[in-house]
């Protein structure tokens, strides 16, 4: 229980230590969308599963917030609730599922400081619930069936459910846990019948149909649900996260990606040996189901050209369960066994902290940090407050526009409540007019400047991309008003 005190603490600790990526705030907008009441249509181009979003304004709403306060904590606590609920789920459900005794305690203390984890638990996207859900059907199909086993596999069909309304590659970890439990099965395939996959498959569409459809209000979405599928090969043609097989190496810090040396090694190592010690014969039927899922994630992860290091979770949730149960089989071994096994528990956590502490504090916006994605930097917020400042000093709402390519995201999530905010792929006509414009630096040197511009700022928008703020003088005048040359 102190274990997951601890990593909770640690995660609450970083949800407000660096701006929103661009994913992030693209959601956060689409929640507080939500809030304000203009409610959510799925997209099965342009958006994951709705679970996320409804799940955030529930939450948001049930601690009495509303569209006016949600903010970058509000959005990210949703994570967190994740987070914590993973924290619990390895800490409590590792012996019900079949796992020495043991395991989960140590899994938790692992995975406390773990950077991956610790990361994406306090990162406003699909995949910290995505990967609770994954790993909370493996646990329950792994659990003996009880008095009431229709109930264990309608609750199966919910985790299904509840894990594809949140993200479409669900299909592909359902698979992977699937295969591995039926390849480590003790019995035939014979005791299963049409009834027993009919209310799996009852269990999995309600809340399929529920979120999709947007709890009635868009019934379309259900098809849509369906249809994105098959827009996935188009979808893949135009995005360009497009990496080799081994780019996850670098995630894992057995690659170098510049700068410290991320590598949380202590941890690796023991799941390499929970990997291999999974195969005895000693070994519980948990601990080879977690041994073959999570290898079959991340050879299904690295063979998909399509990455981005939140991918990674899940697999790595498998790899601290791997070493954890080495752990727990090296501490049954023998009194000294135990004290190893504690001492390589201390080793690995105290590696973790110090690569968490490089990685979340030191450098979150760094492009050499494997962890994160084309991070903001923590700069950019200075952007947003001055032109809340220029705003204060005007009396009626400055005109900014935002000239870039892909909108500059996630600024259009911090300059929400402005109301004369455009935003364009190119310069607008009479630039004059406006009394700020950013100018994206992918679109070159942007024709602007004295007399109508005379400031100009430089914000940091993602490695290798500025954001050229051009201020006008009446704007920068009413903010900044100039000293009174007749003053002694």
């Amino acid at each position: 229980m102190l274990a997951i005190l601890v990593g909770t603490g640690w995660r609450a600790a970083h949800l407000e230590n660096r701006p929103l990526h661009a994913d992030e705030a693209v959601q956060a907008w689409q929640t507080w969308q939500l809030l304000e009441g203009a409610g959510y249509r799925y997209d099965p181009w342009d958006r994951h599963g709705p679970t996320l979003y409804f799940g955030s304004a529930w939450m948001h709403r049930l601690g009495g917030g509303d569209a006016q306060d949600y903010d970058d904590r509000s959005a990210r606590r949703y994570a967190l609730a994740a987070g914590i609920a993973t924290l619990i789920l390895l800490g409590f459900g590792t012996r019900p599922a079949g796992f020495l005794a043991g395991t989960g305690g140590f899994a938790v203390v692992l995975i406390a400081f773990e950077t991956l984890t610790s990361l994406y638990h306090s990162y406003f996207i699909q995949e910290a619930s995505l990967a609770f859900l994954i790993w909370a059907f493996v646990f329950l199909a792994l659990s003996p069936d009880h008095r009431r086993p229709l109930v264990k596999l309608f609750c199966l069909g919910l985790l299904a459910g509840l894990a594809q309304s949140t993200k479409a590659t669900t299909p592909l970890y359902l698979i992977a846990g699937w295969g591995a439990l039926l390849l480590t099965r003790d019995g035939p395939l014979a005791t299963w019948s049409g009834r027993k996959a009919s209310i799996i498959l009852v269990g999995a569409v309600i809340p399929f149909a529920l979120f999709y459809s947007s709890f009635g209000a868009h019934p379309s979405g259900i098809v849509d649900g369906f249809r994105t599928y098959l827009l996935q090969a188009d979808r893949l043609e135009s995005i360009s996260h497009f990496y080799p097989w081994w780019h996850y190496l670098r995630a894992l810090g057995i690659l170098p990606s510049g700068g410290p040396n991320w590598g949380q090694y202590v941890l690796l190592g023991l799941a390499f040996a929970g990997g291999v010690t999974a195969f005895k014969s000693t070994a519980t039927r948990a601990h080879r189901v977690t041994a073959l899922f999570t290898f079959a994630l991340l050879v299904l992860h690295s063979a998909i050209p399509y990455k981005t290091p939140w991918l990674m979770l899940t697999p790595m949730i498998g790899m601290v369960l791997l070493a954890a149960a080495c752990l727990a089989q090296l501490a049954h071994h023998s009194r000294w066994g135990l004290v190893a096994a504690l001492f390589l528990a201390g080793a690995a956590g105290s590696q973790s902290l110090a690569k968490s502490g490089l990685a979340l504090d030191r450098y979150p916006g760094d492009i050499r940090n494997p962890y994160f994605y084309e991070q903001a930097p923590r700069g950019l917020l200075k952007l947003p407050e001055r032109i809340a400042q220029l705003q204060a000093a005007s009396a009626t709402p400055l005109n900014v526009a935002i000239v870039s390519p892909e909108h500059a995201w996630p600024l259009p999530w911090y300059l929400r409540h402005h109301p004369n905010v455009g935003y364009f792929d190119t310069l607008p006509t009479a630039p004059e007019n406006w009394d700020i414009i950013v100018w994206d630096s992918q679109l070159g040197e942007a024709p602007l400047g004295p007399p109508a511009f005379p400031i100009m700022e430089l914000h940091g928008l993602r490695p290798n991309g500025l954001l050229h703020t051009y201020i006008s003088s009446p704007a920068w005048d009413r903010g900044f008003p100039p000293l009174n040359a007749g003053a002694p």
